[in-house]
């Protein structure tokens, strides 16, 4: 389960240590309804440095909110591709049964042939046995000012982790100039796009960041989602050319039909579902392990910001530099539905195999009519048997090579174990003698990382047969985010609630909560 990079715009680094910044990837999260987008980005950058801005350009002033870090692990878990790796070996029966049909005809012209066949076949059957465990080896089981002024501050604020500002200009080089005098550098590349953008009359929202640690390394904040005007929705690209030579864009528009845009494919468009949530506590756990085929939006957030939409699409594109020299204007089109369907290397041998083996099986059928009802020579129906023997080998191959495959991680899994999971954590932490959110979330964080300091936790997970933190829902181990498999502490009040989500990102509170002024 891939981690998959965010942003949009620039990052800038500052001047007191300049360097390279780039964006490795970028996905976001696209609502449209009646002329008012809902982009919602989550910037990942890496470069050295300790304070970074982050500017994206909009075709009107924005309204900017906090987003929580599980709402893209979430959306990436609901529109995951269909995995397919245990299929029936039907090519056992096959291979089997023609074999004994070719062994019976030709047994008694041949007795040597006998021998000979029952050890080829033999051998046939182990190479076939043999060859998806081979593959499956290979498989490795996100105030204003005075207009009269270049530059207007229409709107500054604190948003989570981020300080913003928005912008607005006549001045080409005001912003430029503007980022120039609050130490921020700006690259030469920059100044025609910003110009472009001025003259359109954009404005700019400048997201300042401050990071304890000046390495080179990747940071990931919480995403921010912006709200504005604009009569078709519009995914700004154009200044994160200037750092990126290539880059690969995840997009997932929720509107009233089917989106598309230049140089992206759709990957997933689908018909979400949005039931009823489930009731608001911990047991209701088991009203959903799995997630269905069409996705259910039961998370709080994108619940909210989706706004029942009809018609989700997922839209994937690499772009080269060249593509990213204009922004992305997202288009629409009719519904039609599009499923995203991958192959373990097991799973594709063996439909290989099928489909080869049911060629086989069925020409050797039509061979044999055609012998029975007409003359000809054996020698002749020998080499047409040799032909559709090729041929089944040719599908076979051709088969396995062109279906789409990804490598798999397969884990055993027992029935309600990323519930017990949660559970005792919940329960070590209630012995705890935390107090505030603080508190507890470190707490958590301890057991989590060293988990073989607590012994009942061990004797536990012994008698319930798992021996890690491992969430087999969107990977990595459990922690503190709203997303599938994993758990956040909640204020409410003068108390702390405990959250579970399950595979759809539905919240499940415990009932016995943490009372901030009392001692547990």
């Amino acid at each position: 389960m891939s981690a998959i990079a965010l942003a949009d715009g620039m990052v800038i680094p500052t001047v007191a240590f300049p360097a390279k910044v780039t964006i490795p990837d970028q996905q976001a999260l696209i609502c449209f309804t009646n002329g008012t987008e809902r982009l919602v980005i989550e910037t990942r950058f890496t470069g050295a440095g300790t304070n970074f801005a982050w500017v994206v350009p909009f075709p009107s002033q924005p309204v900017i909110e906090e987003a929580t870090t599980g709402l893209f692990p979430t959306l990436e878990y609901l529109f995951r591709p269909q995995i397919t790796h245990e299929v029936s070996r039907d090519y056992l029966a096959i291979m089997i049964g023609v074999g004994v049909i070719i062994l019976f005809r030709f047994a008694k012209r041949h007795s040597s042939f006998l021998i000979i066949f029952i050890l080829v076949l033999f051998l046939a059957l182990v190479a076939a046995m043999l060859l998806p465990a081979l593959a499956g080896a290979k498989s490795k089981a996100m105030s204003s000012v005075s207009s009269s002024q270049p530059v207007d501050i229409l709107d500054r604020k604190l948003v989570g982790i981020f300080e913003t500002t928005t912008i607005g200009s006549r001045d080409p080089t005001a912003l430029e100039n503007w980022l120039r005098e609050k130490d921020f550098t700006v690259s030469t590349n920059a100044g025609p796009i910003i110009a472009n953008y001025v003259k359109q009359g954009w404005v700019f929202v400048v997201a300042k960041i401050r990071r304890d640690t000046f390495k080179n390394e990747t940071s990931t904040p919480h995403p921010l989602s912006f709200t504005f005007k604009t009569e078709q929705p519009v995914y700004p690209m154009r200044l994160t050319s200037v750092d990126d030579d290539c880059l690969k864009v995840e997009l997932y528009v929720f509107g009233s039909t089917r989106a598309e845009a230049p140089h992206f494919k759709v990957e997933r468009c689908t018909r979400p579902n949005y039931p009823v949530p489930p009731a608001n506590d911990f047991w209701s756990w088991n009203w959903r392990l799995w997630s269905p085929e069409n996705p259910d939006i039961v998370h709080p957030l994108l619940r909210k910001w989706t706004g029942g939409s009809p018609v989700a699409t997922k839209l994937v594109a690499t772009l080269s530099r060249a593509e990213m020299q204009q922004d992305v204007w997202l288009g629409w089109t009719a519904f039609s539905e599009k499923k995203n369907r991958l192959f373990s290397h097991s799973g594709a041998l063996t439909t290989g195999l099928n489909w080869g083996s049911w060629l086989l099986f069925g020409g050797l059928l039509v061979l044999w009519g055609f012998r029975l009802f007409c003359e000809t020579n054996h020698r002749k129906g020998l080499q047409l048997a040799g032909m559709l023997f090729a041929a089944s080998l040719g599908l076979t191959c051709l088969t396995y090579l062109f279906l789409p495959k990804t490598e798999v991680r397969l884990v055993k899994v027992h029935y309600g174990e990323d519930q017990n999971k949660i559970l005792s954590l919940y329960y070590y932490l209630l012995d705890t003698n935390s107090m505030t959110h603080a508190e507890i979330s470190m707490a958590a964080k301890h057991i989590l990382s060293y988990p073989t300091n607590y012994f009942d936790w061990v004797n536990w997970s012994k008698s319930q047969g798992w021996k890690n933190w491992d969430n087999h829902l969107v990977g990595g181990q459990i922690h503190e985010e709203d997303s599938p498999g994993n758990f956040t502490l909640r204020e409410v009040g003068n108390q702390i609630e405990f959250v579970a989500y399950d595979a759809q990102g539905a919240e499940h509170i415990q009932q016995e909560k943490w009372d901030v002024h009392t001692q547990p």
